[in-house]
């Protein structure tokens, strides 16, 4: 196995969740419970700081949730016309 240095963002094929894992560890466990082999997955994004990777997933994150748009856009003005 090479020994890899940094962080990486990477995703769980469980829940879809994005995380931080440090690549000096061969596995990681995601919040639901699923072990993650960091050998076998793929790296999304990798960073030589804990914080430069959280601060990627962060924008990941954002840009994956941009495209919500609020109920009260969708239907229009809620309060009631006289």
């Amino acid at each position: 196995m090479k020994n890899r240095e940094g962080f990486s963002v990477i995703g769980c094929m469980k829940c879809r969740r994005r995380i931080v894992a440090d690549l000096s560890y061969a596995t990681k466990t995601c919040i639901c419970g699923n072990k993650i082999d960091l050998t076998q997955t793929k790296l999304l994004a990798v960073c030589e700081s804990a914080d430069e990777a959280g601060e990627l997933l962060r924008r990941m994150q954002t840009a994956k949730n941009s495209g919500f748009t609020s109920a009260n856009k969708i239907g229009g003005s809620l309060e009631k016309k006289s």
